[in-house]
């Protein structure tokens, strides 16, 4: 188990090695940049929005599978002629999910089929450094400090409603733990809109939860007089996002050949 946990590590270090040679390379070949012929933008700040998954590590991996990623990121530049930004990020990870059919109560009983769904997730927000080159091809690492939020919540729907609106919703169990990540990408500048590029993203994230109580699927039981009975997980929750997504720069003025405004 250990061992395994140091084996992502050095891989995720490796990586982010490689990032930092290709940013490093690319901050320091501006002449090469002039020459493209891809238009490039010296845009003031970037925002996008990342589709993925998630891979639990370690003892979190042997409890809960592979999740879904949703993420939205904003950056700043500060300093580095551009090249340093302050980033921040906040998005939202479902490693589970389960979904009970059950009726109502006598007198109704089953004449109205409700849906129970049990939703376990993580909300997640960091916020730090990225070192990126500027180019139509741009690699980047970054990492910041933050929080993640592990909640385990169930609502009830209809269970024909179409647009799945919960009547009532319970969180089950939470708990509330720092974060700090690091991780890395490259974004392909495909096009150029008003004041700045739109990229293609992709890229990928080292999550460092540390100890963590959840739940996963299964760890609500009911019983037959109605009650539940919770059994909650404590162990490192440590997690790799790998992500893909669209990221449009906006505030700068589009450059080509080296050439402002057009």
């Amino acid at each position: 188990m250990l061992a395994s946990t140091r084996s992502h590590s050095r891989i995720a270090a490796r990586v982010c090695r490689l990032l930092l040679l290709l940013v490093g390379t690319g901050l320091a070949a501006p002449e090469l940049r002039a020459q493209a012929r891809e238009p490039i933008s010296d845009s003031w700040g970037f925002v996008g929005v990342h589709l993925g998954g998630a891979v639990p590590l370690g003892e979190f991996g042997e409890l809960v599978d592979g999740g879904f990623v949703i993420q939205g990121t904003m950056g700043f530049p500060i300093a580095l002629d551009r090249a340093l930004s302050l980033r921040l990020d906040l998005g939202a990870i479902i490693y589970g999910n389960e979904q009970q059919a059950v009726c109502f109560p006598p007198p109704v009983g089953c004449r109205i089929g409700v849906d129970v769904q049990t939703t376990n997730s993580i909300a997640t927000f960091a916020f730090g450094p990225e070192l990126a080159a500027r180019g139509t091809v741009a690699p980047y690492v970054n990492a910041g400090v933050g929080f993640s939020y592990f909640a385990t919540t169930s609502s009830l729907s209809g269970a024909d409603d179409f647009d799945d609106r919960d009547l009532f919703s319970t969180r089950n169990y939470s708990d509330f733990v720092g974060q700090y990540r690091f991780g890395g990408g490259v974004r392909f500048n495909v096009a150029q809109s008003g004041g700045g590029p739109i990229m293609i993203d992709a890229g990928f994230e080292y999550h460092g939860n540390g100890i963590a109580e959840y739940l996963r699927r299964g760890d609500i039981v009911d019983l037959p007089d109605g009650s539940i009975e919770i059994f909650p997980n404590r162990t490192e929750a440590n997690l790799t996002v790998l992500r893909v997504g669209v990221t449009f720069g906006f505030g700068g003025t589009p450059i080509t050949k080296g050439r402002p405004g057009r």
